[in-house]
């Protein structure tokens, strides 16, 4: 396993592995999930896929790499079984993972997941590595309405106040065409795994968001039907993001089906904003 950064928060708690998808950070899961999964007295636990920061020049690393990088860390950590939530991409490696190496998972949330290509997304997959062979940085502006229209819903696009914040930080941050996140677009099932998935065993919450153009809400679906006892959430006026942009409906949703599987009590109240 490379040296993946991670944040371990309130030790005393069951640890909760978050997986982040494809350009994503582990600070990512800090905006909304990490506070909530601590009031509700869980260990969450977020790290930097390989081809990310301190990776970011990785290369030549496939699916199998990053199931086994996840693998390593929960052993290095002593905490598996481990609950995992993952999206997209994490998603993607947690369905491995639960293959490869089931003892190492209890249970797990899934979104924005799939496990095919379609025309359409085989198409996205082919004009992606088409940009980032050609070495080109699109203008952030550009690249910031790309990201806008891939990662929320209609609805949020068309709320000035919340989409503001937004259009500021996509334009100042803009992605970075590296190495590591060109290898990490091949972290996807390329082949059809549905079949696959029949043998999960483990407690599985797929949440599909119905207005994901990257991972249509169908897809995630093909899942959730796909593995044994699995159940499905669609989460309405949400798009690829919708960990962010539905952050209350997500958490909910997740928290009381690991509680459900852990057999705790559990009722739900959204944490109190910071600033409040």
């Amino acid at each position: 396993m490379t040296n993946l950064a991670y944040d371990d928060r309130n030790q005393d708690g069951e640890p909760v592995l978050f997986i982040a998808g494809r350009g994503g950070a582990g600070r990512g899961w800090h905006l909304h999930q990490v506070r909530e999964f601590q009031l509700a007295r869980y260990r969450p636990i977020t790290f930097d896929n390989r081809g990310i920061g301190a990776t970011e020049n990785a290369s030549g690393f496939t699916t199998e790499t990053m199931v086994a990088d996840t693998a390593e860390l929960i052993e290095s950590l002593n905490i598996a079984p481990v609950r995992i939530v993952a999206v997209s991409m994490g998603s993607f490696i947690a369905q491995e993972l639960m293959l490869a190496r089931p003892e190492l998972v209890k249970s797990a949330v899934l979104m924005a997941t799939r496990g095919r290509h379609d025309r359409a997304r085989e198409f996205f997959y082919s004009a992606e590595a088409k940009l980032a062979e050609s070495g080109a940085q699109l203008p952030a502006e550009y690249e910031a309405k790309v990201r806008l229209l891939e990662s929320f819903s209609p609805k949020t696009l068309s709320d000035d106040a919340a989409i503001k914040d937004w259009i500021a930080m996509f334009t100042m941050w803009p992605v970075k065409n590296t190495p590591g996140l060109r290898c990490q677009l091949d972290v996807a099932p390329l082949t059809n795994r549905l079949p696959a998935y029949a043998n999960i065993t483990q407690p599985v919450l797929v949440i599909g968001f119905g207005d994901d153009v990257v991972t249509p809400a169908h897809l995630s679906r093909e899942v959730a039907d796909a593995i044994p006892g699995a159940r499905y959430l669609e989460i309405p006026d949400a798009g690829h993001l919708g960990f962010i942009e539905k952050p209350d409906q997500v958490n909910k949703a997740a928290l009381e089906f690991l509680a459900e599987v852990d057999g705790k009590p559990f009722r739900w109240a959204a944490a109190p904003s910071p600033h409040d």
